[in-house]
Parts: structure tokens; sequence; C-alpha cells
């Protein structure tokens, strides 16, 4: 005759107990990278910086005169020249219309 062996099982109650916190964790998890990801998005200026290298070249290259305005539909673009301490500067600014933020850059204007 065959003795068979009993198999211990957890119960309905150990496994559902398990699948709650691993849910919760899961949950938990998920919150902190959601917000990460928003913040990630929301500090990340490349395409800004971008446009404004662009900017700075084509003022370089006698491409772009001062005073220079836009809107468009992602940025506020100005450039103007300024006169500080008998220094003449030219101030690039590229501000966002998603989260107006703004990312500046001032050079010295070549004579």
């Amino acid at each position: 005759m065959v003795i068979l062996k009993k198999v211990k099982a957890s119960s309905l109650n150990e496994v559902l107990v398990a699948t709650v916190i691993i849910i919760t964790v899961f949950a938990i998890a998920m919150s902190v990278l959601v917000n990460l990801m928003k913040t990630l998005n929301l500090k990340n200026n490349s395409d800004q910086r971008v446009v404004l290298n662009e900017l700075i070249y084509m003022y370089q290259n006698d491409q772009l005169k001062t005073p220079y305005y836009v809107n468009n539909s992602k940025y506020n673009i100005s450039v103007v020249e300024e006169i500080d301490k008998a220094v003449n500067w030219i101030t690039f600014e590229v501000t966002t219309k998603r989260n107006n933020k703004s990312l500046v850059k001032k050079i010295i204007r070549e004579k």
C-alpha cells in the first residue's frame, strides 16, 4: 500500500493578504515613478537650450538683428541689446508657454 505525504498549502486568507501587500507595494512604486517622471519632464529644458543656441549662432553670423521678438506656439523669444556700465550686452531669452520657465543668456556685443 502506498502512503501519500500531506502537502502543506496556504489558506485562502494567506493568499489574499499576500496579494494585497504586493498590490500596495506596486501602487506606491508606481506613484513614486509617475511623480519622478513629471518632475523630470518639467525640469527638462533641452529644447529651450537648442533654440537659445540657434539664436546665438544666428546673431553671431549676422542673420539676426536686435531687437528681435517672436511669439510662436511653444515659446516667447526675445533678443535685446542692453547697456550696463559702458558694456553692451545682448540678452537672449526663451520662455516656454507650457510652464512659463525662462532661459536667459547674455553675451558681450562685439563691435
